[in-house]
């Protein structure tokens, strides 16, 4: 992965050419040697019949003499040969070589470049890389890492030894999982640390890498931005408890003076009397209303997670809001996906958010329509979804009001209190879970609820 795109050298196109041309020269040298011998042993053949008998001898001898040159010959080819081998296994030899640096400067940039640390181990446990980040986030030199083991590197206790011995031994990595680390000048940092094995080029397991990033810094600052966003929404609640307590305790500080002037005139009557004491009374009520929606929304308390059967809780809520959907004029409706996986979560929690959402759609529909609850399930990556779907042929929501649905005490409709979905929001992020509202004006409103499903049985009920 790490090759670069080959270019030609210079010398690329000259192997099978200089081959070619040696083997020419060779044949043109043996060629001009045998001519040249051959013209010798005519001219002497010339010389000895000048009317002088040849001598057998000498036959032999010239025959001799060739089979010597075509030895000499063949050993002079067969060393050319060796020679231009020798230079073709040098010259591949050489671009070998220096493909092999430029892959290994490569893979040294791009360590060296990655903005996460790296360290690598073969399976021996002996520290094989470290890239510069790596050296800044554990606070130590290449050369206390490069070589050693690892188990000499981290002291025992340490939570990057246990991690790497179980990657190393019993090969369970871990992906972005936060560690703390006590560095050399005793500062204790947080590193996310991923495990991954490392293969070879057969396939094999060739040891571990891993990863680590420092986000002390990061953690700290998304500490102050939560710290934030609770001053922010603490704000929030508290401008809107005093808004929504306010107009109660104005009538019933109206109501006491009219008691008390009514009472000290001569003409008291004991049923305007009991009538300043019915508002008094109702608006008492509405203010412990208004309280106990906040304390609901400030801390819905604590989750008895169990499995929760998504059937059956719908079809209690069917049965449960079957009279006032009669009452209304509205059609009830559901349809559960058959085999429908279980959600971990708390009941009665669930069921809540239910109701706000059905009640919040009936209370869309004056004049009657459908209110339609579907579930299914669904694959998202390696988890498992199980969608409840509430929708509604009311009259919907403006596009500039879907934003605000999930802030406390923000109400579209005149005598609410604002809190039926901040509550629904906040119990659905402590199961994990989402709530979106879709909503066209005049068409109705469409509010889906996602819950992470139960893929293996619980053997016991998780204790709250």
């Amino acid at each position: 992965m790490f090759r670069p795109v080959p270019t030609p050298g210079r010398f690329r196109w000259m192997p099978l050419p200089l081959m070619a041309f040696v083997v020419f020269v060779l044949a043109l040298v043996v060629s001009v040697v045998l001519l040249f011998n051959l013209e010798q042993e005519r001219l002497l053949l010339q010389d000895f019949s000048k009317g002088r008998p040849v001598p057998t001898e000498l036959f032999a001898a010239l025959w001799q003499s060739r089979r010597d040159l075509m030895l000499v010959m063949l050993i002079i080819f067969l060393m050319s040969a060796v020679v231009v081998g020798a230079v073709i296994a040098f010259m591949h030899y050489d671009s070998a070589r220096r493909t092999l640096e430029e892959v290994k400067g490569l893979a040294r940039h791009i360590l060296r470049s990655i903005p996460t640390g790296i360290l690598t181990l073969n399976p021996g446990g002996i520290i094989t890389a470290v890239n510069p980040t790596a050296e800044a986030v554990l606070k130590r030199s290449s050369t206390d890492l490069l070589g050693h083991s690892y188990e000499s590197v981290f002291p025992p206790g340490d939570m990057i030894r246990d991690v790497l011995d179980q990657a190393l031994k019993a090969r369970r990595h871990v992906s972005q999982q936060d560690l703390a680390y006590r560095a050399h000048d005793h500062t204790l940092r947080t590193i996310r640390v991923t495990t991954t094995e490392l293969t070879g080029d057969d396939g094999q397991p060739a040891g571990v890498i891993l990863q680590g990033h420092d986000v002390t810094e990061w953690l700290a600052l998304e500490h102050r931005v939560r710290i934030a966003e609770k001053l922010t929404a603490l704000h929030t609640l508290s401008a809107g408890v005093a808004h929504e307590l306010r107009n109660p305790l104005s009538a019933i500080d109206l109501n006491l003076h009219l008691l008390e002037d009514d009472l000290n005139g001569a003409a008291h009557s004991r049923e305007r009397a009991a009538y300043y004491l019915q508002i008094m009374n109702a608006e008492c009520r509405r203010m412990s209303a208004i309280l106990d929606n906040f304390m609901k929304f400030a801390g819905p308390g604590s989750l008895g997670l169990h499995e929760v059967d998504v059937p059956s809780v719908i079809g209690s809520l069917v049965t449960l809001m079957r009279f006032e959907a009669e009452d209304r004029r509205i059609r009830l409706e559901h349809r559960v996906e058959e085999g429908l996986p279980p959600v971990l979560g708390d009941e009665t929690q669930i069921s809540q958010v239910l109701v706000n959402v059905v009640v919040n759609a009936f209370q869309a529909m004056p004049e009657g329509g459908l209110c339609r609850l579907t579930a299914c399930s669904r694959q998202a990556g390696d988890r498992r979804w199980v969608d409840i779907a509430i929708s509604d042929t009311g009259s919907g929501i403006q596009k500039d009001a879907l934003p605000r649905l999930f802030e406390p005490f923000y109400t579209t409709r005149p005598g609410g209190t604002g809190l039926g979905l901040a509550i629904a929001y906040r119990i659905m992020q402590d199961h994990g879970g989402t709530i979106q509202v879709s909503s066209e004006p005049g068409q109705g409103t469409t509010v889906l609820l996602q819950f992470p499903a139960v893929t293996t049985r619980l053997h016991a009920a998780v204790p709250s």
